[in-house]
């Protein structure tokens, strides 16, 4: 399934720069066009000042595509008006994109779109989502963990992840984490990823079953004690084995991480 489309939403912050700088990358290798999507969220637009204001950003935006990194690209800005980050995917165009690329600060982040907000959309997204925590001037990916507890629905879903990983053909970490909390025997754990392997072809892989306190702590360890590029996880939203008392466990690895965390919504 190849990648036509990638959404980056964008309200001109250097995270959000960021994430529009990856999905250049992104769209250079594999000819997708980027959608630079601006949610202009005001109540009515016929204040003089809302009027005045959505001009400036239609004006900024124009002012996009001239980012040295973005030319000879295909593009297209979207301005859309009176839509909240969740209504989004109601928009056709964007309901149907391959891919999203955003820009995050963890929880501490701007109000914009980005930041705090991104945990919404990893929620929300019918689509893969890749969050880029930093400035990274070109992304490679050596080195990807791939965190699952390899249910037959986890299993399934790594076909979503595919077009997007195999751009990079990384060597890819299968990691099963064990808690005291959800305890597995490791057999049961084996069995799990070998039903994955016989499903998926992957060329270049480790497996490993790994105890810690938490998933989260589990995963992000694991990914230091490796030096991972990415981290990639399905989410299983407010439910399910990925799931602590905040939230779900993809929203926290998004906020705690300093790694690309590529999700896809089960």
């Amino acid at each position: 399934m190849p990648l036509n489309t990638i959404i980056v939403p964008y309200d001109f912050s250097d995270c959000a720069t960021d994430a529009l700088r990856v999905a250049a990358s992104i769209a250079r290798g594999t000819g997708a066009c980027i959608d630079i999507v601006h949610l202009y969220e005001q109540m009515t637009d016929f204040h003089t000042e809302n009027q005045k204001l959505r001009e400036e950003i239609e004006a900024r935006l124009e002012k996009v595509p001239q980012l040295p990194f973005l030319e000879g690209l295909e593009l297209r800005k979207f301005m859309l008006r009176q839509i909240s980050l969740t209504e989004m995917f109601k928009n056709e165009r964007i309901a149907q994109a391959d891919l999203i690329v955003m820009g995050s600060h963890g929880a501490t982040g701007l109000r914009g779109i980005v930041g705090s907000n991104t945990q919404r959309i990893v929620r929300t997204a019918p689509m893969p989502v890749l969050v880029i925590k930093h400035h990274v001037q070109e992304l490679q990916v050596n080195d990807l963990v791939f965190a699952s507890n390899f249910s037959e629905l986890d299993v399934e879903k790594f076909e979503a992840f595919r077009p997007v990983i195999d751009l990079w053909d990384p060597r890819i970490h299968l990691l099963k984490v064990n808690t005291p909390k959800s305890f597995e025997r490791s057999a049961d754990s084996s069995k799990a990823i070998d039903g994955f392997l016989q499903r998926h072809e992957l060329r270049k892989f480790t497996a490993t079953i790994y105890n810690d306190l938490s998933v989260e702590e589990g995963i992000l360890n694991f990914a230091r004690e490796i030096d991972a590029d990415m981290i990639a996880m399905a989410t299983h939203g407010r439910k399910g084995f990925f799931h602590v008392v905040n939230g779900s466990l993809t929203e926290d690895i998004v906020n705690h991480t300093t790694f690309p965390v590529l999700s896809v919504k089960l």
